[in-house]
């Protein structure tokens, strides 16, 4: 009987301490992960901000370009200021071909990668990362996709499947941003990544019809731990907020419907 005691003891001791190893194992994964996608959402969310905040807001460039900062709540295009590659300071003899000309300006574009053919089991979109488009060489009719120099698309993180931006033009937020005369930047721009998936609501945008974006222009107020935001404040912005300007002629000619209103 003292041994059958015994035993029963000795089984549920082990059994305890298999659960505590058990459970200490799961939650050192659990934040070895937590630990990984945070560092990964960083280092994008820093890139991003450091391409947006070299972004220029001068009327006149010194050459014709068609495009400044244009997006939406899923992807963005912008003109950025960047140093030059190393390529550009190798010394080359005159029988040496050499590479194309190019501006100190490159042309920057994010957005999600969205299957436009599978969806999930849900009916929602297969998504797998951010796509970040590079283009060193402004102003050219004749592009060869295979010339890195050229156009360069680069799939970022496949496991990031949220992506959003909200723009701020001095007075209120919008995800919509697509001025193209003077100094047409935002006074700030709110970019937000995560590991949860899009679904199909939010790329069609209906999830704002609970979450107005003049009530919430930061977002829901729910918590998603795997979302990660920064706000990137534009130090080339009108300090006037010329583009407030320009977005209220805008809206009222779309709704008096006369074209021309700057």
């Amino acid at each position: 009987m003292e041994a059958l005691v015994a035993l029963t003891l000795i089984v549920m001791l082990l059994s305890a301490m298999l659960m505590f190893f058990w459970q200490t194992i799961e939650i050192r994964d659990a934040a070895q992960l937590n630990a990984d996608r945070t560092q990964l959402a960083r280092q994008v969310l820093a890139r991003i901000e450091g391409e947006l905040r070299g972004c220029l807001g001068s009327d006149q460039l010194g050459f014709p370009v068609e495009q400044r900062l244009i997006g939406d709540r899923r992807r963005i295009s912008f003109l950025t200021t960047a140093l030059p590659g190393d390529h550009q300071y190798v010394f080359y003899r005159e029988s040496d071909t050499p590479p194309p000309a190019q501006h100190d300006l490159t042309l920057i574009s994010y957005q999600l990668w969205v299957d436009p053919q599978n969806t999930d089991e849900n009916g929602d979109p297969v998504i797998g990362g951010i796509i970040r488009t590079e283009k060193k060489t402004l102003n050219q009719f004749l592009v060869d996709e295979d010339d890195p120099l050229d156009v360069r698309n680069d799939l970022w993180s496949p496991e990031l499947a949220y992506l959003e931006f909200r723009y701020f033009d001095g007075i209120e937020w919008d995800i919509k941003w697509d001025l193209s005369e003077g100094n047409s930047l935002p006074q700030a721009i709110l970019v937000t990544v995560g590991f949860d998936k899009c679904t199909r609501d939010d790329l069609e945008n209906r999830d704002l019809e609970s979450y107005p974006i003049a009530d919430y222009p930061f977002g829901p107020d729910l918590e998603h731990p795997d979302r990660y935001s920064t706000l990137v404040r534009m130090p080339a912005a009108d300090r006037f907020f010329g583009s407030r300007v320009q977005r209220l002629g805008k809206q009222v000619a779309e709704q008096l419907g006369v074209e021309g209103v700057p």
